[in-house]
């Protein structure tokens, strides 16, 4: 009687394991074909134009970033600027995604600033070894941003001989990809101990973004421009208008700008590609330029600190850092996602002239 007992138990429990297993098998199975089934609706959805086919981040219905398998980079860059749980009600999912795109190598692009979009669990960074100076703390609008965004090396005031100074990053200038100078103030002899090496790090291919006043001295000639200050600083000398637009900085023509300090340049024979974007409405004198320099590019900005502009003017600075910096992302890391719900959709799509890869992440 014990041992049929005892049988009818475990006969009981294996049937209870076995039901449940089975059961738990159908579940997880039901949530992978739910997962995959939006994975393809996401991918679908971006490489179509979207509702309406002009949206913008107040009219969306339907979010799409490409017009005729072309990536529109525009419609990209407003998905970018959408809250992810919006986004995530306008592709009819409750599951997390992460979406980035890739060239034939695998690499993970920069487009225009964005390494991807989706799921903060997941964090890539851009490939670029940058460097940030400031002089003065109530001029260092960019530094958090800079450290931030591009873990970028922190540089702070003029002293001699001071690793962690001008001295400390013109001595490392060479390895940097990307150099951001606010208000400076250079010492005229700082300014002649380190021209050529500004310039031979710009005209190299670097990405180099000044504003305020380079030297403590007039008129000094730095990658194709002579930087100056401004005599007058009322409202009237510092009050810009944008004169033309730029492809990376998102200004439109006719705002106007009051910087809180006015510096002004003046390119020369050495620079080409000159473009004002900002004038100084008393003199005519360039607040805003972008140029090249040999193989550099070089932004100028008479300030990052505005008393007056019709929008948030640091964060256009931030966004054309960003947009500037092309090339490659770091590598995606899955860390921290389930891999036995994680699924993955590929696209490809034309991007100048290049077929590149948009992949789509969807997990649990």
């Amino acid at each position: 009687m014990d041992f049929a007992i005892a049988l009818l138990l475990f006969t009981f429990t294996l049937i209870v394991y076995f039901s449940y297993t089975n059961n738990f098998q159908k579940e997880e199975q039901g949530d992978l074909n739910s997962i995959i089934s939006d994975a393809k609706a996401i991918s679908s959805s971006l490489i179509l134009s979207g509702y309406p086919s002009n949206w913008d981040n107040t009219t969306v219905v339907r979010i799409g970033i490409a017009d005729n398998q072309r990536l529109n980079i525009t419609k990209l860059k407003t998905f970018k600027q959408l809250n992810y749980s919006q986004t995530k009600k306008k592709f009819g999912t409750f599951y997390d995604y992460f979406v980035f795109f890739t060239n034939n190598n695998g690499d993970i692009l920069n487009l225009r600033g964005i390494c991807g979009i989706g799921s903060q669990n997941i964090l890539l960074t851009y490939n670029i070894k940058s460097a940030y100076y400031y002089q003065d703390p109530s001029d260092s609008f960019l530094r958090d941003f800079m450290k931030q965004t591009f873990y970028a090396d922190i540089y702070f005031q003029d002293n001699n001989n001071d690793i962690y100074g001008l001295y400390g990053l013109m001595s490392n200038i060479s390895k940097y990809g990307f150099v951001v100078l606010e208000h400076p103030l250079m010492s005229p002899s700082s300014y002649d101990q380190y021209k050529s090496s500004f310039e031979n790090f710009t005209s190299t291919g670097g990405y180099f973004m000044v504003s305020g006043e380079l030297v403590t001295s007039q008129s000094k000639d730095l990658v194709g421009a002579t930087f100056s200050k401004k005599s007058g600083q009322s409202i009237s000398d510092r009050n810009s208008t944008v004169i033309n637009t730029d492809p990376y900085l998102a200004f439109n023509l006719g705002d106007s700008i009051v910087f809180a300090q006015a510096y002004y340049i003046q390119n020369n024979s050495n620079s080409f590609n000159f473009n004002p974007i900002a004038t100084f409405n008393a003199d005519g004198n360039n607040a805003v330029a972008r140029w090249q320099f040999g193989n550099g590019t070089v932004y100028f900005f008479s300030d990052f600190d505005v008393s007056n502009f019709n929008g948030n003017f640091v964060n256009i600075i931030q966004d054309i850092a960003q947009s500037l910096v092309h090339g490659t992302c770091t590598p995606i890391n899955l860390t921290g996602i389930p891999k036995q719900k994680l699924v993955k959709t590929e696209r490809y799509l034309n991007y100048n002239s290049q077929v590149i890869k948009m992949v789509v992440y969807v997990w649990q």
